[in-house]
């Protein structure tokens, strides 16, 4: 079957082509492996780059998108389908390529696979008029949704006759695996002897960063050598100001895939702080929960969306919002001694994801 990708270059603040990065790029790296020739036609806001590159054997197609020259950009989405025979197009990332991409392949009969990987409705192309009419359509016609999460597969399944599926984020297990800790220490400049509780990811109020930061404030009251390792990108969506020059927080700033293995090596306790609120409420989980249980690390989650599912010790699993809670969940980790979680996200590895969805485009 011969694929078309339509996504934005960007995702979670970072770019999935230069990095190599994402969601979009490890399923469809996985996907082409059974068989099927993909094309990426990617949507660079940023750089506004033109120009074609591979990548693990797919072509990628950037090319620039900017409000005013939508009809060039529509023209040479137009002229890129037309120069190829796709058999199916599938749009994700962001609802706006959904709705652009639905209408473009029903003109050229090419059936459609729309991607929702968060809840769009706080995405900013909702906010032009009649949008959610039209997002609502593609929901409901396209020929097959699939959805991050189970709950989002739910709110599609109210609307659709047609076929819906769950395909969830999932991890590269030959990256993210257990590794020694004081080397992983060693590697990053961490202290050898602190007990290092951490976050990874995208550094946001909305995925409760400022409730760990408090927390962990409380917690060095209590817990003699505790330090917080904070990895990421400030303010992926809006930007916000953290102290991260308080007494016993290492931030590292933004690291590669293959140095975060090390930041989670390197710790004694993952954290994931979300409250519950119209983003986290829709999730299967963040990228960041497969890779700690491959790696088999302790990790506390809130119970807001569908994390905490994952979690075999439910003791692990803290109130969402609840700075107390988090607090004690997370001295309780810190008193694990093993955790054998690695052949449970083993099942959410990328070739077993793209298994998957390859049954349902067939």
């Amino acid at each position: 079957m011969k694929i078309l990708v339509f996504t934005s270059r960007y995702t979670a603040g970072r770019d999935i082509i230069s990095e190599d990065f994402g969601r979009q790029v490890r399923l469809f790296e996985n996907l082409r492996k059974f068989g099927h020739e993909i094309d990426f036609f990617c949507v660079d806001y940023k750089k506004f780059e033109n120009r074609n590159i591979s990548l693990h054997d797919m072509r990628i197609f950037i090319r620039p998108f900017r409000p005013l020259g939508l009809f060039g950009f529509l023209r040479e989405l137009k002229k890129t389908i037309e120069n190829n025979n796709y058999d199916l197009m599938i749009a994700t990332s962001d609802p706006l390529w959904g709705v652009m991409g639905y209408f473009i392949a029903g003109k050229y009969r090419i059936k459609f696979l729309y991607d929702i990987q968060d809840n769009y409705r706080v995405y900013k192309s909702y906010k032009m008029p009649f949008f959610g009419v039209f997002e609502k359509h593609v929901v409901r016609n396209s020929d097959l949704v699939m959805c991050a999460s189970n709950i989002l597969s739910d709110n599609a399944k109210k609307i659709r006759k047609k076929k819906t599926i769950t395909i969830p984020n999932g991890v590269d297990t030959k990256i993210f695996r257990p590794l020694n800790k004081a080397e992983s220490r060693k590697r990053l400049n961490l202290p050898i002897d602190a007990k290092i509780i951490s976050y990874i990811g995208s550094i946001q109020k909305i995925q409760g960063v400022d409730i760990l930061i408090t927390a962990f404030e409380e917690l060095r009251q209590e817990v003699n050598g505790i330090k917080l390792l904070i990895v990421g990108r400030v303010g992926a969506v809006v930007r916000e100001n953290f102290d991260f020059d308080k007494e016993g927080i290492i931030y590292l700033g933004s690291l590669p895939q293959k140095e975060v293995v090390f930041a989670i090596n390197a710790s004694d306790v993952l954290v994931i702080p979300y409250p519950k609120n119209i983003f986290t409420e829709v999730m299967f989980a963040p990228y960041k929960i497969v890779e700690f249980m491959a790696c088999n690390k302790p990790v506390v989650v809130t119970d807001a969306g569908e994390m905490h599912t994952h979690i075999k010790d439910k003791k692990m699993v803290a109130k969402a919002g609840s700075v107390a809670d988090l607090k004690e969940k997370i001295k309780y980790a810190l008193k694990v001694k093993e955790v054998n979680s690695r052949n449970a996200a083993v099942k959410f590895e990328w070739k077993n994801i793209a298994s998957s969805l390859n049954k349902a485009i067939k």
